[in-house]
């Protein structure tokens, strides 16, 4: 069994033209819905353009005793009082900074999607290392690392939306400190530093490949 070889790589390069296809049309879709809503935020679309978090709900309001059980001598359970919240628009600045944080997110995964198809195809055709590869696999990893940074921009701007405009049960909205840590897009940022790494350690490679055919 071959893993690798040309047809492997071809392979990839189909996987890829999918999911860019599949990327292209819902951006599509979205910058459909983007223009319908900041002509009329109110428009029916409203409820496919929404931001959805969660918040810490006082026991007060909902107290969690006897919800939830757990057999004695398995484990013990601590019940957290969360509840979801789902922002609809209702006005053009609300679709136009979430348009905006949304498109740049969706940039930085075809830049992904673009530049390791381009790779792919210059390995399918014979040419694994050449710098073009290197500079493709080096712009992967960085927008691996945008979609990090997309993602953390996300949270705060919608932490400080939150606090500025919504309370429960009187008081001000806070966001669960485990949501937060799970929320925490670290597997991206550690996939980004992985692929800028490879691109380093393949530019390393071709650097000493020049080096010695300049010797011979």
């Amino acid at each position: 069994m071959r893993l690798y070889g040309a047809r492997s790589f071809c392979t990839a390069r189909v996987v890829l033209d999918v999911l860019l296809v599949v990327a292209a049309l819902l951006i599509a879709v979205q910058v459909v819905v983007t223009a319908v809503l900041l002509v009329n935020p109110l428009h029916s679309l409203r409820q496919h353009f929404q931001v959805t978090t969660m918040v810490t709900v006082p026991a007060r309001v909902w107290s969690p005793e006897g919800v939830v059980r757990v057999e004695p001598g398995i484990a013990t359970a601590r019940v957290d009082p969360w509840a979801y919240i789902t922002y609809q628009p209702a006005s053009r600045w609300f679709v136009a900074v979430t348009a905006v944080l949304s498109f740049s997110w969706w940039a930085c995964v075809m830049l992904v999607v673009l530049h390791l198809r381009r790779a792919f195809t210059n390995v399918s055709a014979g040419t694994p290392f050449p710098r073009d590869n290197i500079r493709c696999i080096r712009v992967a990893g960085w927008a691996i690392l945008g979609m990090a940074a997309v993602q953390m921009i996300i949270d705060a701007v919608m932490l400080g939306f939150m606090r500025a405009t919504t309370t429960v049960a009187g008081g001000r909205a806070v966001v669960p400190l485990d949501m937060l840590q799970v929320d925490f897009p670290l597997g991206t940022i550690l996939a980004g530093v992985a692929v800028v790494i490879l691109a380093e350690v393949f530019r390393a490679g071709a650097d000493l490949q020049d080096d010695q055919a300049l010797t011979v």
